[in-house]
């Protein structure tokens, strides 16, 4: 399979899980990847939600989009959370 770029314009084909999923037919912005167990998944980003989609059902469009049209520039600061290990207690 081919593998996307981030930014790239895809159309999302239409499969039972798209069709249910409500983003068939869709146009939409990758905006991550990771690898499954069969294939590379994408974060698409249809509309303004995100959608997890596999890249059997992506289309390239052969159009990027500036990123500025989707991130803002602004960032948010996280504290990293200590979870417990088994049997130790804090």
């Amino acid at each position: 399979m081919r593998l996307f770029d981030f930014d790239e314009v895809v159309t999302v084909l239409e499969t039972s899980h798209t069709v249910e999923l409500g983003v068939a037919g869709a146009a939409g912005v990758i905006l991550g990847k990771s690898q499954g167990v069969d294939e590379r998944i994408y974060a698409v980003l249809i509309g303004d939600e995100t959608t997890m989609l596999p890249e059997s059902v992506l289309v390239p469009t052969g159009r990027y989009i500036d990123p500025d049209e989707v991130y803002s520039g602004e960032s948010i600061k996280v504290q990293a959370e200590r979870y417990p290990e088994k049997g130790v207690e804090y």
